[in-house]
């Protein structure tokens, strides 16, 4: 914005100056203008029927034209600085308000573009956890696997080791902790200042709370954040990459 206010001071003085400059050149041309009528008017007046009018007439201007120079002269120069002036401030509310829509657009762009990149970044985190899933426990593999072609016993022995992989992974990026300590089954009570966000109530809830009711389940909450730190060129969209064995 200081840039803007800077080019429109030049912008002024540029617009007060050439106001002036032209209504200086008209004042100019128009005594030269009048000096020359004078000469020719001067002769038609002195043969005028009235001679005491065309004299007065010509006293008259006479009188005036000489004091152009300190009366009309200024009266057209500070007409010219008023015209000026009028003019550089619309043309500096223009040119603020032109700064302040580009500025605008120009906030609006990177507010969008920061807004993509960090749907992709999140995007990207939430696909490399899974990838490290299907890494670390074949976690994709599993999913994708029809299971009706297969007995209990062998489902349960696949699933110890995803469990197994996955567990592992998710201590060690997230290290889950129970939002509330006690066992499952047992009474608690929800204090009166509880966060909907953090404990759902479920059942019977009437009134206002506290309340008290039992423990369905402690619920979860992340111990710390290890996330990791992803390459700019990782494709966003893999999950697991094919793997060929040259032979």
């Amino acid at each position: 914005m200081r840039n803007v206010k800077r080019v429109a001071k030049k912008v002024g003085f540029t617009i007060i100056f050439f106001v002036l400059l032209v209504g200086a050149a008209l004042a100019v041309s128009a005594y030269f203008g009048v000096t020359k009528l004078i000469q020719e008017i001067g002769p038609i007046l002195q043969r005028s029927v009235d001679p005491v009018a065309a004299k007065d007439v010509w006293n008259l201007i006479l009188e005036y034209f000489p004091k152009f120079w300190y009366t009309l002269f200024p009266a057209v120069m500070i007409f010219s600085l008023i015209v000026g002036i009028l003019a550089w401030l619309i043309a500096r509310s223009s040119i603020i308000k032109l700064a302040l829509s580009t500025e605008k657009t120009v906030e609006e762009t990177d507010a969008g573009n920061e807004k993509t990149e960090k749907n992709l970044s999140d995007r990207r985190l939430f696909l490399h956890l899974f990838s490290l899933m299907q890494k670390e426990g074949r976690l994709m593999d599993f999913l994708d696997e029809e299971l009706d072609q297969y007995d209990d016993a062998q489902i349960g022995s696949a699933v110890r080791s995803i469990h197994a992989g996955c567990r592992r992974l998710v201590q060690e990026y997230l290290n889950p902790e129970p939002v509330m300590d006690q066992e499952e089954g047992a009474k608690v009570e929800v204090p009166a200042d509880f966060d909907p966000g953090v404990i759902k109530l479920t059942g019977n809830v009437v009134g206002e709370p506290p309340f008290n009711g039992i423990l369905r389940h402690k619920g979860w909450q992340v111990g710390k954040m290890n996330l990791p730190t992803l390459s700019g060129r990782q494709n966003a969209e893999i999950i697991a990459p094919a793997e060929v064995e040259i032979t």
